[in-house]
């Protein structure tokens, strides 16, 4: 059967790499590289290969995944990087298999701090269930997470929490969450449906260190309130103290 696929007019002829283009197949890991490789790099290739591993996508060895970093980073003239790794399938377009192959995409750029110390949070206008795979693995099937973005920045905010079918608070788009209250340490369960991110497993062993008590359970937004201290995590920009939130 014939098949012709044109981009902007001339003939694509990888048809094999499309499956990614058109199903969001694919896996992602981000983080800081300053001078060197983060502590936790085996954590981020160990949590690529699982979210790999549910889609089907072959897996990469972490030998040839750290090598690919390292050169990608030899090319660019800054160490101080964000780094963004893409795990990405490939095979035929038939809607139903399994991706025969992987590529490793590697974007490295100037790493650029945060423009705010504090943030302010809104909840998200549509929830997520769950039971959705696709919710604790980091999938460049994004679209959920940049729709509540864009939703709390049109509304004056700088990110939107995610509540489940069960209107328990899971995370924002691109972090998790914690509070504080006396010498607790709250955080959603990972069964609320949410990433299991680098930083937020550092932060409870940290914490626990320190003689708080950690306590990861289903939690509404009215437990929030009253809170000492409210802020987000995530393996690029670390900690973010978050200074309001409004529904």
């Amino acid at each position: 059967m014939e098949e012709v696929i044109t981009l902007d007019g001339k003939q694509f002829l990888n048809k094999k790499i499309l499956r990614g283009l058109m199903y969001g197949e694919g896996v992602f890991e981000t983080f800081r590289y300053k001078n060197k490789l983060p502590n936790y790099i085996q954590h981020h290739h160990k949590r690529l290969i699982n979210g790999a591993k549910i889609l089907n996508i072959p897996p990469i060895p972490i030998e040839d995944y750290i090598n690919q970093i390292n050169n990608t980073v030899l090319k660019h003239k800054n160490k101080d990087l964000y780094i963004k790794t893409i795990l990405i399938g490939s095979g035929d377009t038939y809607l139903a298999s399994k991706p025969q192959k992987s590529h490793l995409l590697i974007i490295a750029k100037d790493y650029i701090p945060p423009e705010k110390k504090e943030i302010t949070l809104t909840i998200a206008p549509f929830k997520r269930h769950s039971s959705n795979p696709l919710v604790k693995v980091k999938s460049i099937n994004y679209e959920s997470n940049i729709l509540a973005k864009r939703y709390a920045q049109e509304k004056g905010f700088d990110d939107a929490i995610f509540l489940n079918e069960n209107n328990e608070i899971t995370e924002t788009t691109t972090a998790n969450i914690f509070w504080v209250k006396g010498k607790y340490l709250y955080t959603p369960s990972i069964d609320c449906g949410l990433l299991d991110g680098i930083t937020r497993k550092i932060i409870l062993q940290e914490a626990r260190k320190e003689g708080f008590t950690v306590v990861e359970g289903r939690f509404f937004i009215k437990d929030l309130k009253n809170a000492h201290y409210i802020f987000t995590t995530n393996a690029l920009h670390g900690i973010i103290k978050v200074k309001d939130i409004m529904l």
